[in-house]
């Protein structure tokens, strides 16, 4: 008799540790079916659905659900300990690990699960550590399946597979990424084929599928066209086309004049 008590607070405590809220966040939704709405908005994770809240004019808050794949893009409130943790990963790097994936865990499907993953990709690369970089990725994928595509992470992601070799999933996944709603992903997306393509020696398909897509339909890509724009002339110099070449490098030149990447035909890199 005396254990039934212990026994009934045990399963009260796990029972109300399982169902506490997640804690809502501010986010503007924009949704498969062209809708734009501002709000809070959290994951529940055992229904995986959204929990959207929209403020009505009487005060009260309104909320539905929202299937996962009825989200096309976040854009979530920026976290209070950002700038924190990516000042820490500029100046310690490893140290900065544990607090991102903290971030990662308490944002899941949140954005910035993904903007903290892509930290940790890059700490990783930065170290030639691209397998650490695949395996801490794909511990973000595991809550969210869509950061392997469609997150600030994808594209950090995408070259951590090419570089360490393991690019079965990867045509797929760049295949989904090119049809992202955020552009800068999905010129990514088109980049990273191009890499992809460039590290099986077909130049050919480097170019067609992936640099002189971004070149021609990203031409708001900002530096991620400029780097397109000057491996799409690498990939001619290698099919012996110099005339295409020089013409990709005089687009580089006269349109992304202030680029790093126009700095290498300079420095002959």
């Amino acid at each position: 008799m005396k254990k039934t008590p212990l026994v009934l607070l045990a399963a009260l405590l796990l029972c109300g540790a399982t169902s506490v809220r997640a804690a809502d966040v501010r986010a503007k939704v924009q949704l498969s079916n062209g809708e734009t709405h501002q709000g809070t908005i959290r994951w529940l994770p055992a229904d995986k659905k959204y929990m959207f809240g929209m403020k009505q004019p009487n005060g009260t808050v309104a909320e539905r659900a929202l299937p996962a794949d009825a989200v096309v893009r976040l854009q979530v409130e920026t976290p209070q300990e950002w700038g924190k943790l990516r000042k820490q990963a500029q100046q310690s790097p490893d140290a900065a690990i544990s607090g991102l994936q903290a971030l990662a865990e308490r944002y899941r499907r949140l954005q910035w699960d993904g903007e903290a993953g892509a930290l940790i990709a890059q700490i990783y690369l930065k170290k030639n550590n691209a397998k650490g970089a695949v395996d801490a990725c794909r511990k973000i994928i595991q809550g969210n399946d869509r950061a392997a595509w469609d997150s600030a992470m994808a594209p950090w992601y995408w070259k951590a597979l090419i570089e360490a070799n393991q690019t079965g999933s990867l045509p797929g996944l760049l295949d989904k990424g090119a049809t992202s709603a955020d552009r800068a992903v999905a010129a990514q997306a088109c980049l990273k084929r191009g890499d992809m393509f460039d590290a099986q020696n077909d130049a050919k398909a480097a170019l067609k599928d992936g640099y002189l897509r971004v070149a021609l339909l990203f031409q708001d890509a900002g530096e991620t066209r400029a780097e397109a724009i000057y491996k799409a002339a690498q990939m001619f110099d290698k099919l012996h086309q110099s005339a295409y070449a020089e013409k990709m490098r005089r687009l580089l030149l006269d349109q992304h004049r202030n680029s790093t990447w126009t700095k290498k035909l300079s420095s002959g890199d």
